[in-house]
């Protein structure tokens, strides 16, 4: 058993926010026929800024059961932050002619556990099987954090107490339909009312969830706004390898996977044609008055302001099990190798990225980026042969 307690500080802004800085620009003005080098002040000083500071707790335990045949090492860690740099959200007229600096204020907590399993077993004199296994699992909250009072007094808007990241939105009920429209192409009444332009069958739609007074108010705007989604940070990171070595055959796989996490399609992932650019394949499943459960909305040559808000409809679990890499070899037993004058020789297959399970089509669950425009992950599958004379 071990446990360990520490406190450190961090600088997480720009430095020397304490003191006056100048930034020297180009000629500027000219004095008795001579061009003069300006200078401005960056931001108003904050005398009273400090670093700020961490408290970390972590308890550990590691075990050896039966002979070594299992091994265990487990932690549990805590962490929390507190004098935060943030922004002011006090703001100061242009006429007082410089930014302010950071200030502290800001808390957040963190805590989670991490697991390792391992074991070895010789089943038999040809046979022996190896596993291991690991999992993260990690929360954090934040405390405090500068926030506008829109969205603190709005408990569905509302940041401080939630997990870093956490994604916002509209909820998305579907898309409209023909009967929901008037001869002149108004919606009909009792339906309410969003602030993007003229919308059309196949558009989406969002649900009315308050106004000021908390009711519903026959209207969309951002008091309609609440969590949609899991921040991209995964909560739960695992992996575990199995191997296996028999008569000169050996076997070994490493298993990864996150979840706990959404992804947010955005960008030419989820409208067609953004920006002048071109469209993914996920976007061919589009709605047509024939084909009206589609997973996109109607397709335009430019991206609808209805449908490119922050909403639910975007948003994609983002958990995976990924078989990232596995190796078959064979090794000739040395009654071979004495005859050809070597000390070893192996043959193997090895590859990466072979298999994965996911919800997400036609995206890398692995990666951060949700617009389509990266590189494909590669499959590789390789063949070689170690020889040792």
């Amino acid at each position: 058993i071990r446990g360990s307690y520490g406190e450190s500080g961090a600088l997480a802004g720009s430095p020397f926010q304490y003191l006056n800085s100048y930034t020297l620009y180009g000629n500027s003005s000219v004095l008795n026929g001579i061009t003069t080098q300006g200078l401005y002040e960056n931001a108003q000083p904050n005398p009273n800024i400090t670093w700020e500071r961490a408290k970390k707790t972590d308890i550990g335990l590691e075990a050896s059961l039966w002979s070594g045949l299992l091994t265990i090492e487990a932690d549990y860690f805590s962490e929390k932050r507190t004098d935060m740099l943030f922004a002011p959200l006090v703001t100061v007229p242009l006429e007082y002619g410089v930014g302010l600096s950071q200030i502290n204020s800001g808390a957040i907590s963190n805590h989670g556990v991490e697991l390792t399993l391992g074991t070895s077993h010789r089943v038999s004199h040809d046979i022996n099987l190896t596993f291991s296994a690991n999992i993260t699992f990690a929360r954090n909250k934040l405390l405090q954090v500068y926030e506008t009072k829109a969205t603190y007094d709005n408990p569905n808007r509302r940041i401080t107490g939630r997990p870093i990241g956490t994604q916002f939105g509209y909820e998305a009920t579907g898309y409209y339909k023909e009967e929901d429209f008037n001869p002149d192409g108004s919606l009909k009444a009792g339906l309410p009312a969003q602030p993007w332009g003229q919308v059309h069958p196949g558009d989406l739609r969002y649900a009315d969830l308050m106004g000021l007074d908390g009711k519903p108010d026959g209207k969309i705007d951002d008091m309609d706004q609440k969590p949609i989604g899991h921040p991209a940070t995964p909560e739960i990171l695992y992996g575990f390898s199995p191997g296996i070595t028999y008569m000169g055959f050996d076997l070994t796989i490493l298993f990864q996977g996150a979840t706990s996490r959404d992804f947010y399609l955005s960008g030419q992932a989820a409208w067609p044609f953004v920006n002048s650019a071109s469209a993914v394949i996920g976007t061919l499943d589009y709605w047509t008055p024939s084909h009206q459960n589609a997973a996109n909305p109607r397709i335009t040559t430019q991206p609808v302001q209805n449908n490119i808000q922050n909403s639910s409809w975007w948003i994609r679990n983002g958990s995976y099990l990924r078989m990232k890499t596995g190796e078959l070899g064979y090794t000739l037993p040395a009654s071979v190798m004495s005859r050809i004058k070597i000390q070893t020789a192996r043959f193997y297959v090895s590859g990466q990225n072979l298999l994965t399970w996911s919800a997400i089509k036609n995206f890398d669950p692995e990666v951060s980026v949700n617009t389509g425009q990266y590189y494909p992950q590669q499959r590789v599958v390789s063949l070689g042969l170690n020889v040792t004379f």
